[in-house]
């Protein structure tokens, strides 16, 4: 008969491939306690995108614990010792860790008096998130468990960093970049394209949340991305792994239809706003004069008698601020 401890490696590792990874955090989790005898876990990824961690799955623990578990522990002193560690590190490898603020004001409180942590990272060994479990009583964790989680790094590594687009995606335009934002604002990478520039920028993170939450099957505008501008689309999608997520498409865009200028886009999306002349003048410290004459430019290249006139034609045509074009939806 197998050892249990041979049984839960393989069986945990077949959970994960079976499902190609995407969704079976939970079914892991649980086959995961059989070996480690934790009362709580959570497997944590390191978004590199928005520099911080992310809950990817977790049982046994509260939500206000689960967030310490991740920023807070990282950069905290007492665990620096995980940078260094070749695998799991226990509570009780780290002598007078118990005196310490993280477990003091986090663990204990929780109910938790033992644990463990394992670093996760990429198959070019950059760093991609952590494994914490959990449990109340002293001693819980011993070298067997502590074997078993190390042999598993992988497998729970690739939990967190797989690179699966969700199911039935719309064929990206080519040359695109193409990501897909989660319900948490998580960023996810789609195999075979780069991600989209717009979504370092956080006033961008905000337009895709606004979209997530409304009820919108999908958005067309622009948005700038350095000295250019690029079309994005967002798309609502469902997936079993992200449930409903954004699927977003970004394209350059060259040249610039009518023939605007950067400049005159950017006074086209304070027109689409509502913003007067003064206002569109003030908030981006130039003349009145100079908004006028740009007003005038748009008006003649759209070849459109009114400022309303653009404004319709230009969200029609998809040539509007992203945010701008969402408040017209």
């Amino acid at each position: 008969m197998a050892d249990l401890y041979t049984r839960v490696l393989v069986d945990v590792s077949y959970a994960a491939g079976s499902a190609g990874y995407s969704g079976s955090g939970d079914e892991v989790l649980t086959l995961l306690q059989q070996g480690t005898h934790h009362e709580a876990a959570a497997l944590l990824a390191w978004d590199r995108l928005q520099m911080r961690h992310r809950p990817i799955v977790s049982a046994g623990y509260r939500a206000d614990t689960v967030e310490q578990l991740g920023d807070r522990y990282v950069v905290s002193a007492e665990n620096r010792a995980l940078e260094t560690a070749s695998g799991p590190v226990r509570i009780d490898d780290l002598p007078q860790y118990r005196e310490t603020p993280m477990f003091r004001e986090v663990l204990a409180p929780a109910g938790f008096q033992d644990g463990m942590t394992s670093r996760l990272y990429r198959d070019d060994g950059s760093y991609a998130g952590m494994l914490h479990v959990s449990a109340a009583d002293v001693g819980t964790f011993d070298h067997r468990a502590r074997d078993l989680v190390a042999a598993l790094g992988t497998v729970m590594s690739r939990l967190i960093v797989v690179k699966r687009p969700p199911a039935l995606l719309p064929p990206a335009p080519e040359g695109a970049l193409v990501g897909v934002v989660d319900h948490f604002g998580g960023v996810k990478p789609v195999d075979g394209f780069h991600l989209p520039l717009a979504m370092a920028d956080h006033s961008f993170q905000a337009v895709v949340a606004r979209f997530l939450r409304s009820s919108s099957p999908a958005a067309v505008g622009l948005w700038p991305t350095g000295r250019h501008w690029a079309s994005v689309m967002l798309t609502r999608v469902v997936d079993q792994g992200l449930h409903a997520a954004t699927l977003v498409q970004e394209t350059q865009i060259e040249p610039i239809p009518y023939g605007l200028s950067n400049r005159e886009l950017d006074i086209l999306a304070g027109m689409a706003s509502g913003h007067t002349n003064r206002q569109i003048a003030a908030f981006r410290s130039i003349s009145v004069r100079t908004v006028t004459s740009h007003v005038e430019s748009i008006l003649r290249k759209m070849d459109t008698g009114s400022r309303a006139t653009a404004v319709v034609a230009a969200a029609r045509e998809g040539l509007l601020r992203l945010d701008c074009a969402q408040t017209m939806i």
